[in-house]
C-alpha cells in the first residue's frame, strides 16, 4: 500500500490527502491527476466537460467508481444534470436522553422532508415515551447505548426499510443534500449500490474545521448492518458503495466537546481518539485554490 501526502484540496472531493504514486490519485473519490500543480477550478471544469461531452481526459483520469463520484459531485447523472425527484429516505436518529430538547427541534425543523422519523434514546422507556409527546409523527424507541454505537444504529436500520439516512443529535443535513436524496438513491438503485458515504463539514464553535470531507457511510439500505464500537462503518462490499458528494452533513461541535470526544472515543476503543482528527478538528479550513 502506498503512503498518503498532503497536497492541494481535490477538486472534486475537498480532499486534501493523495496516494504517493506514478500519477497522484486522491485518497478519497480516486481522481487521477498528472500533477498536483492544478489550478482547482480549471480542473473542475475539464471534469465536468469530459463527463458532459465525452471529451478526453487531459491532465487526469476516472476509474469507472471515481466518474461516477465526481458526476454525483457535479450534479449530473449519465452526463446529464440531475432531475430532483420526491425520495422515500427514512431518517433515523441515535440521541441521549438529555438531548431530548435539541432531538425534538431537529425534528420538528425537518419534518417536511422526513414525516416518519426513527429515534432511538440512549434512555429509559418514560424518556421515549416524553419525546413522543413532543413529535408524535415520530417512531421513538428507547436503548441503552453500552458504548456500542454500531448496535444503536443497527438497532434504527431493524426498524426501518428502503433507504435510511442516520444521523445523531448535533448533526443536519444541508440544504444541498436535501436536495439531492431522491436522485441519489434512484441513481444508487439502478446502480446496484447499498451504502453511500456523504461528506460531513464539521463546524466547531460555528466555523468550518480542515477536517473535511470526513466522509460517513450514512445513507444505506435498511439491511445493511454496522459494525465498530466507536467510529463505526457499514459491512458492505466496496463494489456496493460510493461517494455521494452532493450535499453533506453538518456537524455542530464546541471546542470543549471536540476535546472531551476523543478522550471518551480513547476509553471506549484504542486508538479511536484520534489524535489526527482532534487536531485537525481544531484547525480552521482552508479552500481549494
Amino acid at each position: 500500500m502506498t503512503e498518503a501526502i498532503a497536497g492541494p484540496r481535490c477538486p472534486i472531493c475537498g480532499n486534501d490527502r493523495w496516494h504517493d504514486r506514478a500519477l497522484p490519485e486522491c485518497t478519497h473519490c480516486g481522481l487521477v491527476v498528472a500533477t498536483l500543480a492544478f489550478d482547482a477550478a480549471t480542473l473542475r471544469d475539464a471534469i465536468a466537460e469530459s463527463l458532459r461531452d465525452g471529451t478526453p481526459e487531459r491532465g487526469f483520469a476516472l476509474a469507472p467508481h471515481a466518474r461516477r463520484n465526481a458526476a454525483w459531485a457535479l450534479g449530473l447523472v449519465d452526463g446529464e444534470p440531475a432531475t430532483p425527484c420526491p425520495h422515500a429516505v427514512t431518517l433515523g436518529m441515535i440521541a441521549r436522553a438529555r438531548e431530548a430538547d435539541a432531538t425534538a427541534a431537529m425534528l420538528t425543523d425537518l419534518r417536511p422532508h422526513f414525516p416518519r422519523p426513527i429515534v432511538l434514546l440512549d434512555g429509559t422507556p418514560d424518556d421515549a415515551a416524553s419525546l413522543a409527546q413532543a413529535v408524535p409523527w415520530a417512531q421513538v424507541h428507547a436503548h441503552p447505548l453500552n458504548g456500542d454505537f454500531a448496535a444503536q444504529r443497527n438497532r434504527v436500520q431493524a426498524l426501518a426499510d428502503g433507504w435510511v439516512l442516520q444521523l445523531d443529535s448535533d448533526e443536519t443535513p444541508d440544504a444541498a443534500l436535501l436536495a439531492a436524496l431522491g436522485w441519489l438513491t434512484e441513481a444508487a438503485d439502478r446502480d446496484g449500490l447499498w451504502a453511500l458515504g456523504l461528506p460531513r463539514r464539521n463546524l466547531v464553535d460555528g466555523a468550518q474545521s480542515a477536517l473535511w470531507p470526513d466522509i460517513q457511510y450514512r445513507l444505506t439500505r435498511a439491511h445493511i448492518r454496522f459494525a465498530g464500537t466507536v467510529h463505526e462503518r457499514p459491512v458492505v462490499p466496496f463494489e456496493r458503495t460510493s461517494l455521494a458528494l452532493a450535499g453533506a452533513i453538518d456537524h455542530h461541535l464546541v471546542r470543549a466537546r471536540v476535546i472531551e470526544r476523543s478522550r471518551v472515543y480513547e476509553a471506549m476503543s484504542a486508538g479511536a481518539g484520534r489524535p489526527g482528527d482532534e487536531a485537525a478538528l481544531l484547525r480552521p479550513f482552508t479552500a481549494a485554490t
